[in-house]
């Protein structure tokens, strides 16, 4: 079991290394070890500090809102994906997230997104309205966000 561990450890460093993981995914990771060796890699990984839900949320939600804008919806289901708990995400987004950068976002986002559709589609608005909700925004922040973007002298 010693071995067993040894090289679960090893296995662990390695991954954490390239990014963070979650408790969830470095579990999977490990699904080719005993329950009882995980448990206890798991628990050496906690114990240096290489696993912390919360400051992989916080990652997530920073990389993600940098990277890859999306609503909470989306971050949300994302989150919950990776194993994090929905306290933990509720707080991070609460701390990392108001709804004025979300409305922000969403703007920028339909700005973006109306300069790839034609000029003279007729159907523009509703293809912004369902683009930024597959993106994870709320219909009040998607619509405080087409408000502010003019369609009309946007170009093709």
């Amino acid at each position: 079991m010693n071995d067993a561990l040894a090289l679960a450890q090893k296995k662990i460093a390695r991954l954490i290394a390239r990014r963070y993981y979650s408790e969830y995914e470095l579990r999977m990771k490990l699904k080719e070890f005993s329950s009882e060796v995980q448990e206890e890699a798991v628990a050496w990984a906690k114990e240096q500090g290489f696993i912390d839900d919360l400051r992989f949320c916080r990652a997530f939600v920073h990389d993600a809102l940098l990277l890859n804008p999306q609503g909470k919806r989306l971050l949300t289901r994302n989150l919950a994906k990776k194993g994090i708990e929905g306290t933990v995400i509720e707080q991070v987004l609460q701390e990392e997230y108001p709804t004025e950068l979300e409305v922000e976002l969403a703007q920028k986002l339909a700005e973006k997104y109306s300069r790839r559709l034609k000029a003279g589609d007729e159907r523009k608005h509703a293809k912004l309205y369902g683009y930024l909700l597959s993106r994870g925004f709320p219909e009040n922040i998607v619509y405080l966000a087409l408000k502010e973007v003019n369609l009309d002298t946007q170009k093709a």
